[in-house]
């Protein structure tokens, strides 16, 4: 039976500040898994390590197999990772407090934010050109989903309404049975 000491504080400790330092530079990252490898011969779990590293067990395979046949020459690669994104902080925050408001309030005919008006509001504000597709992949980072408002007729009679769905979850049971 393990011996169950007292829980470790975790106050002060932020973990988004702790990936960026590991992400400035790459020898930081390969000394994670260099201590990954050698918590596995010192007996921990491969469990163990993919839950504290966050990683699957076949990237920690991959690790041990690229260790084993190319030699520690293996963790002074240069990785290209691909282009850094142009969402920066700042961009990132005068996104998210504009397009909480309507876009009349930037002086722009549209009701709605869409994909081309945040490409002509990030050339205007920021001097950045990208494409929609871009546009909508930033609004979906800061947390925005594509929706449209749907449509509520005016003339509709509430009541006719509720029969029909009514009529619908009818004839649903019937076709089930």
């Amino acid at each position: 039976m393990k011996k169950v000491g007292r829980p470790v504080k975790l106050d002060g400790i932020n973990v988004n500040s702790l990936q960026k330092w590991i992400s400035k530079d790459p020898k930081r990252k390969e000394a994670i898994k260099c201590q990954a490898l050698i918590s596995l011969t010192k007996g921990v779990s491969v469990k163990d390590v993919c839950s504290v590293l966050n990683v699957t067990r076949e990237t920690i395979s991959d690790w041990r197999k690229n260790i084993a046949t190319k030699g520690i020459k293996y963790l002074d690669r240069k990785t290209e990772q691909g282009r850094t994104s142009q969402l920066s902080d700042d961009i990132r925050l005068l996104l998210k407090k504009s397009v909480l408001q309507s876009p009349s309030n930037f002086k722009y005919t549209q009701v709605l934010w869409d994909g081309k008006l945040v490409v002509k509001f990030i050339q205007e504000q920021c001097n950045l050109n990208i494409s929609v597709r871009t546009a909508q992949y930033w609004l979906h980072e800061i947390g925005f989903t594509r929706q449209r408002p749907r449509l509520i007729y005016k003339q509709a009679n509430k009541k006719e309404k509720a029969k029909f769905k009514e009529d619908i979850k009818k004839i649903r049971k019937k076709t089930e049975k």
